[in-house]
């Protein structure tokens, strides 16, 4: 081989391990912008303008992750983004107009909804280790038989799994009550390998689905679960209240504890915890529609 061949390899070779480097640089710089862009996102105050920026954002994220397929964190946020929209908007939207009575407005909402949460649930899924993708896949039992297996780093892809099916329950409890037990068992292992994760998300939705529980069958107001999640979520956390007064005080059908509670988390200076704004802002808006819906939740 003589010596510009060697050279021209060597070129070569040094080419790729250039471009190699320029692209782990690239999505590294990529990726920080976006971890700057979603603290942005969470000190937002108006809620329109994030919910018509999301699924731009969302598919951005989608083509990050296709443009950088060995970088774990862009998949991350494109999940995250996309159960995001479908829980925060969308599942919200049937909630209005289910609690304002526009039936067919609700069903045709729900419809599209369904496929939302069983994308969310894939793309959650995509993160975890073959043998959880797999038991994932299988259904329910596979799934609840891998639970003690489960890790800290597994917590954020089977919470959102567990709140798709949360929602599925919400939409049609008939049909697909035979979830709780399973959902609640992966919301009690997220809770203990990862206590308050995410302003306590878990014990969170466990608390609602308890106090939910309670409102049909009359064992459980959740109030100590709700306690709980008080504690794990901290200073600020306006949704714990206004799930209480959802779950617990409609469990008791105590209207003056629901409507002291939302009044005082619209009452709540929200100013004083902005890096959780634009939580606190969907957290008053689910109140008003509440204390509006107060007849029909507390008949």
């Amino acid at each position: 081989m003589n010596r510009i061949t060697i050279t021209m390899l060597a070129t070569l070779a040094l080419a790729a391990g250039c471009s190699s480097f320029i692209n782990k640089q690239a999505a590294s710089s990529t990726y920080r912008i976006l971890e700057k862009s979603t603290e942005a996102a969470r000190r937002q105050v108006d809620l329109q303008l994030a919910r018509e920026a999301l699924p731009g954002g969302v598919l951005q994220l989608e083509a990050f992750s296709l443009a950088y397929p060995d970088h774990r964190g862009f998949k991350t946020m494109h999940a995250e983004a996309y159960c995001q929209y479908a829980v925060a908007f969308v599942f919200d939207d049937w909630e209005d107009a289910k609690l304002g009575a526009r039936e067919a407005e609700a069903d045709k909402i729900a419809a599209r909804l369904r496929p939302l949460l069983a994308q969310c649930a894939a793309l959650e899924a995509a993160l975890l280790p073959a043998p959880w993708r797999e038991a994932v896949a299988k259904g329910t039992d596979a799934a609840l038989a891998r639970l003690p297996t489960a890790t800290k780093a597994q917590v954020g892809p089977l919470l959102w799994i567990a709140t798709t099916d949360a929602v599925l329950i919400a939409l049609d409890p008939m049909r697909n009550f035979m979830r709780l037990p399973a959902v609640e068992a992966m919301l009690k292992r997220c809770a203990e390998l990862a206590p308050g994760f995410h302003d306590a998300d878990a014990e969170l939705l466990a608390a609602t689905l308890e106090a939910g529980r309670g409102a049909m069958f009359g064992n459980t107001d959740g109030q100590a679960a709700f306690d709980r999640a008080r504690a794990r979520a901290g200073d600020g956390a306006l949704i714990v209240d206004v799930m209480y007064a959802r779950g617990t005080a409609v469990a008791r059908k105590d209207r003056a504890l629901f409507t002291a509670t939302l009044e005082r988390v619209l009452a709540a200076d929200v100013s004083r915890w902005p890096e959780r704004r634009l939580g606190n802002e969907l957290a008053r808006q689910k109140a008003r529609r509440y204390l509006a819906a107060a007849q029909v939740l507390i008949p």
